[in-house]
């Protein structure tokens, strides 16, 4: 039997919320979300009915809209995501702003390398890519992104593929798999950029907060506090920096209880660096630590310069 749209919607009404329900009838239907409202009279047949109800029940038992209807928009661009990878959010966004700031501030001549750690979806490096590319001249860009899952890597390749960006996909373990990648020529770079959105909640947070229960719990959870991976890569970053004399500039993501905990760990590293809370310092001549907060006020972004 056939059923109107708002009939439809006033059934998942009694399950999920009316917005969630709105955006999976309009992905069954292939439409936007403004159809489904401005097409009351529109019958739905069985077959759709049958496929809405399935996908009701997915979200009434907490499965994330975004694993339901395969997207997510992330600086305003739509990633394809699954259960292998994260999903992206907002508070991300500010890691993006703050690496696209800094490398347009950086001279258009030379080898830029940006290097994304733990990259998941592969939304960080394909949004800083897709926005920075109508300001390159003469720069040579070149962009590696690394992951510890093949299965999300898969997923990285598909969206660099959709977005028509040139990306290297790594397999392996945080920087490692880039030290001793056979095509880094580390002699001629000018520019480094390495972000990172890496595990950093504790088995404690996460067994607190149900709705990131259905997400990849290995892409969620460090041990240490939630720091053990953020300490191999800030040491490892101390080795690119060091061995092979080149001045990177790091964005991290972090829980907001962490950033005095990371920043105590970066002055063991770099004794001499000097540390700035919001905003970040004009001139970046020395060794830099700055931390920049969401839209929440809340400190999310820990950024590391360093100058040998």
């Amino acid at each position: 039997m056939r059923k109107t749209i708002p009939q439809l919607l006033q059934l998942a009404s009694r399950q999920i919320n009316n917005l969630d329900a709105e955006l999976i009838l309009s992905h069954i239907l292939g439409e936007p979300r403004e159809y489904i409202l401005s097409h009351p009279e529109k019958n739905v047949d069985l077959l759709t009915q049958l496929k809405f109800k399935k996908f009701l029940k997915k979200r009434a038992n907490n499965i994330p809209l975004a694993y339901i209807t395969g997207h997510k928009e992330f600086f305003g661009l739509d990633f394809v995501v699954n259960k292998h990878t994260l999903i992206p959010r907002p508070d991300t966004e500010i890691l993006v702003e703050e690496a696209i700031k800094t490398i347009n501030r950086q001279p258009t001549t030379g080898k830029t390398l940006l290097v994304d750690i733990g990259t998941g979806s592969g939304c960080i490096p394909i949004s800083i890519l897709k926005t920075i590319k109508t300001f390159r001249t003469s720069r040579t860009f070149t962009a590696f992104a690394i992951d510890i899952s093949k299965k999300a890597l898969k997923v990285a390749k598909r969206n660099a593929k959709k977005h028509n960006v040139d990306i290297t996909f790594l397999h392996g373990n945080l920087l490692k798999a880039l030290i001793s990648h056979k095509h880094l020529n580390t002699q001629i770079l000018k520019h480094i950029f390495i972000t990172a959105n890496l595990p950093y909640l504790t088995e404690e947070q996460y067994n607190s907060e149900p709705s990131i229960q259905h997400e990849p719990k290995s892409a969620l959870i460090a041990k240490d506090g939630g720091l053990e991976l953020y300490k191999k890569l800030l040491q490892q970053i101390k080795q690119l920096s060091t061995t092979y004399n080149l001045q990177p500039t790091t964005y991290l993501e972090i829980d907001p209880s962490q950033k005095q905990k990371i920043i105590t760990l970066i002055k063991e590293i770099w004794p001499n660096i000097q540390v700035e809370i919001n905003p970040a310092p004009l001139f970046l001549k020395k060794k830099w630590c700055w931390v920049k907060k969401d839209l929440a006020g809340q400190d999310r972004v820990v950024v590391l310069k360093i100058d040998n």
